[in-house]
């Protein structure tokens, strides 16, 4: 329903509402969305910077354990196990 999403909107204070005769006029609240896009944008920028760092820190792993392979011999199996010799 759309009224119950209104309701929250106005709740948020995002939407201002008001009753003219039998209608009900919503009007948005420029700011209030601004608020709401810097907010957002903050978190944004907060998990890209973390996915970064994580993306960084596979590919360090990666390198290391193709490094390792590389010095022990490849591995034969998915599981991890070397081959014997």
């Amino acid at each position: 329903m759309i009224s119950k999403h209104i309701a929250y909107l106005v709740r948020a204070r995002i939407v201002i509402k008001t009753k003219r005769g039998r209608e009900s006029v919503c009007t948005l609240r420029p700011e209030a969305i601004k608020t709401v896009r810097d907010w957002a944008f903050n978190y944004r920028r907060f998990w890209e910077e973390s996915f970064d760092k994580l993306d960084a820190v596979v590919n360090q792993m990666k390198k290391e354990e193709a490094r390792d392979d590389k010095k022990h011999g490849e591995r034969d199996r998915a599981d991890g196990y070397h081959k014997s010799f």
